[in-house]
């Protein structure tokens, strides 16, 4: 199972890093280009450079799809890199339909990229996740995003939307033990304490460190106690001169966030 594996991979790095891959072509080196033989080529790169210190890696589909008709095949291609690396993969899809729909994308996930993990947003309920779940993959529901707009949405309500997914989550991962997490951002860790209390046993996906601001320290000192997170850096490692060093400096930087 996912969970198991990336437990596995981050003890043995030493740090739950996962590695965004995310091919902004504005920031692809010239030597590579734009096409997507080039972008191919420089993810090929980038996985084997990092590999040895990170516990996962993610790609975000739409830079993929923007590619035109070759995309798919890219992402294809570099998730069996990323698994030619022996490391599992996360498709950062953010998918969220009904369950018809949500049936199609779970197939396409799984048998036709061969994606370990997803990111879903479970705003249409359960209907949205569990098509996913029952094809065996690991479901990540965003919770509380990392970007600043996000906020006047995710708080909503009372309880806020952010703890009412976190619920959902705790729930889904009762009947699908070891298939859920949340994706939960470095840059509100006031609102971290409160998913921890709702949801202690469902590890977090945290984007937001790096380029977008968020604090690790600020987060580790907003939680009680250890939860598990794996940490996405994407530009901060993808695009740095020297890649390799960049995700060993953060791995190091993360560490392990899960007792054992």
């Amino acid at each position: 199972m996912f969970l198991d594996e990336v437990r596995t991979v981050c003890r043995q790095t030493g740090g739950a890093l996962c590695v965004g891959l995310d091919p902004h072509a504005d920031r692809i080196p010239p030597e590579y280009g734009t096409s997507p033989d080039g972008v191919r080529r420089f993810l090929r790169y980038a996985i084997e450079a990092t590999a040895p210190y990170a516990g996962v890696f993610k790609p975000n589909s739409a830079f993929f799809e923007s590619l035109g008709d070759e995309g798919l095949t890219v992402l294809r291609e570099t998730i069996r890199c990323a698994h030619d690396a022996e490391r599992p993969v996360i498709l950062d899809a953010k998918r969220g339909d009904i369950a018809s729909t949500a049936r199609a994308y779970a197939c396409s996930a799984k048998d036709g990229l061969d994606a370990d993990a997803i990111t879903l947003v479970p705003y249409m309920g359960e209907d949205a996740v569990i098509p996913f779940l029952d094809r065996g993959l690991f479901a990540i529901l965003l919770t509380l995003p990392s970007n600043p707009s996000a906020e006047s949405i995710v708080k909503h309500g009372t309880p806020p939307l952010y703890l009412r997914i976190a619920e959902l989550g705790q729930d889904l991962a009762s009947r699908y033990p070891g298939q859920v997490g949340l994706v939960v951002g470095a840059t509100r860790p006031a609102a971290t304490r409160e998913i921890h209390d709702v949801a202690p046993t469902l590890p977090w996906l945290v984007p937001g460190v790096g380029a977008q601001g968020g604090s690790l320290d600020e987060l580790r000192a907003a939680l009680p106690d250890a939860h598990e997170m794996w940490v996405n850096v994407s530009r901060g490692v993808l695009f740095d001169e020297d890649p390799a060093e960049a995700a060993k400096r953060w791995k190091e930087t993360i560490g392990v966030w899960f007792d054992g």
